[in-house]
């Protein structure tokens, strides 16, 4: 069951009535952890006992290191231990197991998206992520331990992050799981533009540009102008289909009278890597900053007099890009897209230009944006490409163009792709110079809505995110 499904517009109703004619605290957190587990297990049922032991072993692990506090570092590593061993199992086993692999392909449901979907959790990495955070924080003495298993349970399965985030720590959304919730006009009021900007953006701007990357990247040799703008054209329609996600998730929050974390600030603005991770799906870059770079930091400087002052300055970033490499997929092309931001972030710091640094002057800031803008494109086409040796291939041996009918077809398909990107745009700077003007504001939802509402019987495809 996902957002823009025929299913959830009548569940998430139906659900949203019952969680508001209760005024017990603890009614509205079972019931949620109720809608939560028939949202998860729509697919496949026995993905809930999943989530469910493993929410268990957890909570009593916690509850454990707040006991016997000689054993809270023994007791968070074997959760550790286990929550990563149950993440690397479900995605790395069906990709290297051979007979497995083997067999589904004679039964031709190797690519049958459905089947991985019922073999793999939908989700796991963000909630495992979730749940091996509150475990480190119980153990530095960040965060208390819950004996209200109901509580953090649902605040692990939160449905409207289970499936791709934001990865909430258990110090923004637990706590308010604790307190009591009472309807308020200002959660329809700042849940209504999150919801038609998320409908909006996956609806319309999402599934149009992703058909057109997707005919791009199919061709066994595409010239590299055409690369280019399948480049332009995946990086709009990731940006729209995860910050869609995004705001979909807070909205619904918002009208459970909650408030969950801002996953994106306008990060193709962005003038370094550094940056760019700051303003790209910040709950994970956060999370990798504070559980990853952060230590290996500090274990680094401990040893400061023993290791150069570079490798000192290297390894974190090098370290942490990779792991996100590897957290966001299976094969080689994730783990050299992971190292690829990893060398970047390292040689902009070599360079001297951190994550906060600004040039004076528009044109300077102009090209420093047009640099990193054109390193995030082709960040994206290792992201998207079939395969390593496809994208190698095409940049080495295809030609710029093969003729003037490919020109055009690329100048067409650039024009559309600027056509959806414009109403992004056009968003953002309503945000930043028309704040007061409502009327703006109307006019814009007004026409963006139509434009769903026309759009909405079209062909829905999952989010993008929902793979990993």
């Amino acid at each position: 069951m996902g957002f823009t499904t025929y299913e959830f517009l009548v569940f998430f109703p139906v659900f949203l009535a019952l969680y508001w004619l209760g005024k017990n605290r603890n009614w509205k957190n079972l019931l949620l952890l109720t809608a939560s587990y028939i949202f998860y297990g729509w697919i496949a049922s026995w993905h809930v006992a999943i989530i469910f032991l493993s929410t268990l072993m957890d909570y009593f692990l916690a509850l454990g290191m707040q006991r016997w506090k000689p054993k809270a570092r023994l007791l968070m590593w074997i959760g550790v231990i286990l929550n990563l061993g149950l993440l690397l199992f479900a995605k790395y086993y069906f990709f290297f197991n051979t007979s497995l692999a083997g067999w589904l392909s004679q039964t031709g449901l190797g690519g049958d998206i459905f089947l991985m979907r019922i073999i793999l959790p939908l989700g796991l990495s963000f909630y495992i992520l979730k749940k091996i955070g509150y475990l480190l924080d119980v153990q530095r003495g960040t965060f208390k331990p819950t004996s209200d298993f109901i509580a953090y349970a649902a605040y692990v399965s939160f449905f409207p992050q289970v499936l791709s985030g934001p990865i909430d720590r258990p110090q923004k959304l637990l706590t308010q799981l604790y307190e009591p919730r009472a309807w308020k006009s200002e959660n329809l009021y700042n849940a209504w533009p999150l919801l038609v900007m998320g409908f909006f953006k996956k609806l319309v701007i999402a599934n149009t540009v992703q058909v057109i990357v997707e005919q791009i990247f199919e061709l066994a040799e595409p010239s590299k102008i055409i690369l280019i703008v399948g480049g332009l054209g995946f990086a709009l329609q990731i940006l729209a289909d995860f910050s869609s996600y995004t705001d979909l998730s807070r909205g619904l929050a918002f009208l459970l009278g909650l408030e969950t974390t801002e996953n994106f600030n306008k990060p193709y603005l962005s003038l370094t890597p550094g940056e760019f991770w700051n303003r790209w799906h910040i709950s994970l870059s956060s999370w990798l900053r504070d559980y990853i770079f952060f230590p290996i930091r500090r274990v680094l400087l401990k040893q400061k007099k023993a290791i150069p002052d570079i490798l000192i300055q290297s390894i974190p970033p090098l370290v942490t890009m990779f792991v996100s490499g590897l957290w966001h997929g299976v094969g080689w092309k994730f783990i050299v897209w992971g190292l690829y931001y990893g060398i970047l972030i390292v040689v902009y710091q070599l360079l001297g230009v951190r994550g906060d640094w600004k040039p004076q002057g528009a044109i300077k800031q102009f090209f420093a944006w047009l640099i990193m803008f054109s390193l995030i494109v082709f960040g994206w086409l290792i992201f998207r490409a079939v395969s390593l040796d496809w994208l190698w291939n095409v940049l080495i041996h295809s030609p710029l163009y093969r003729n003037t009918n490919e020109l055009i077809a690329s100048f067409v398909l650039l024009v559309m792709i600027g056509f959806y990107a414009l109403l992004l745009i056009i968003k953002s700077l309503l945000d930043r110079y028309a704040s007061n003007y409502t009327n703006l504001y109307a006019l814009y939802y007004v026409g963006i809505t139509l434009m769903t509402i026309v759009f909405i019987n079209s062909s829905s495809p999952d989010f993008i995110y929902f793979q990993f």
